[in-house]
């Protein structure tokens, strides 16, 4: 049976979490602040100092094996924006990535108090709307052609979940 579990980063951990951060396969699906470039530990150690982040590394039986994270924190409004990569692609279609949002979307509403956290994906990123639909978050719009992926602009969809209708708490 697979365990999944999060932790805070740590500075250990920067250097394997920049070097996922730096794959185009993986930091295609992100904004375009870490999109197509290569990622270092200190452009990651000054993300990770922001206060209005959270990074928690995603683990799989003790494997490190991802990254489920919080941005844009604003606890007067309570509310932050959830993002998540799975970084070690044997580690797919597990359920991991589902597992670990699941877990930082219960500390998010438990322990930082958030009422409201949302998430935006490409168009194209069929199996992060998955992930979202499957961890109860819904639709809540889209702006049209307002990301580029390979080349072609397309859709950003915004996903919400509050924590007055979270089925994870």
């Amino acid at each position: 049976m697979e365990v999944t579990t999060i932790e805070e980063l740590q500075a250990d951990d920067l250097e394997l979490v920049a070097t996922w951060l730096s794959r185009n396969d993986i930091n295609r699906w992100l904004t375009a602040a870490w999109r197509n470039r290569i990622v270092s530990t200190t452009v990651l150690a000054i993300a990770l100092r922001n206060p209005e982040n959270r990074f928690f590394l995603a683990r799989c039986n003790g494997q490190a094996c991802g990254l489920a994270a919080l941005a844009d924190i604003d606890l007067a409004d309570g509310t932050a924006m959830i993002w998540y990569i799975l970084g070690e692609p044997r580690f797919a279609r597990k359920g991991i990535a589902s597992e670990a949002v699941r877990q930082l979307v219960r500390k998010s509403f438990q322990e930082l108090k958030l009422q409201s956290l949302y998430a935006w994906i490409m168009e194209d990123n069929a199996a992060s709307a998955n992930l979202l639909h499957n961890v109860g978050f819904r639709e809540a719009g889209r702006i049209r052609q307002a990301a580029s992926s390979n080349g072609c602009q397309v859709d950003r969809i915004y996903f919400d979940l509050v924590a007055s209708e979270c089925p994870t708490i």
